[in-house]
């Protein structure tokens, strides 16, 4: 899976939470009806900064070996100084949970527990932490997240929190930059979760 390169440089970073629904309101009683289609996913514009020829060249390749929409990386919240929880290694699932689920039982180490506003990755899926109840006597947490999970899982599988990252693509096929008389080069990137 490719990553990006080290020349990439945030100048600015805005991610996006895509939710498949509806609101109906009546013509005649202005009564609404929400509709949950449980589809749910991240979305991301990345501002890059300014590099030299040679930095570009490595950007304009690795973008490039991406082929669009086809090629997938691995990317952490570039904003994300956590977990705001308490988590001294990282969790593993304690009890099964099946795919879309909004819930998830984690077992923490000893001491630790996960906070609202931690993000942390199954499969390569990002996925962020609405509530979390106190750790049980057992050290059992129940976590609800956002978006649903992707994918079943099983007790003892893993989870990132310390270093979480999520699996992007490009959201379409064409990318370019600009460059101005004075040689400064933007490049902005649209990104969408790989599911």
């Amino acid at each position: 899976m490719a990553h990006p390169p080290d020349p990439v440089l945030i100048a600015a970073f805005t991610l996006r939470q895509k939710t498949s629904g509806a609101l109906v309101q009546s013509p005649y009683s202005l009564a609404q009806t929400a509709y949950d289609f449980m589809g749910e996913m991240w979305a991301a514009d990345l501002t890059l900064t300014h590099v030299d020829m040679r930095g570009n060249a490595r950007i304009e390749a690795w973008l490039a070996s991406l082929r669009g929409t086809l090629g997938t990386f691995e990317m952490a919240p570039p904003d994300y100084e956590g977990p705001y929880g308490v988590m001294s290694a990282n969790p593993t699932v304690a009890a099964t949970a099946d795919a879309r689920a909004r819930t998830l039982t984690i077992t923490v180490p000893p001491g630790s527990a996960a906070g609202p506003g931690d993000y942390l990755t199954i499969a390569g899926h990002l996925h962020l932490v609405i509530e979390a109840a106190a750790p049980d006597l057992a050290r059992a947490q129940t976590l609800s997240l956002w978006p649903r999970l992707r994918a079943p899982v099983a007790p003892g599988a893993a989870v990132e929190m310390l270093k979480p990252y999520g699996t992007w693509r490009r959201a379409s096929a064409e990318v370019s930059f600009d460059c101005s008389q004075d040689r400064i080069r933007s490049r902005t990137l649209s990104l969408i979760e790989a599911l």
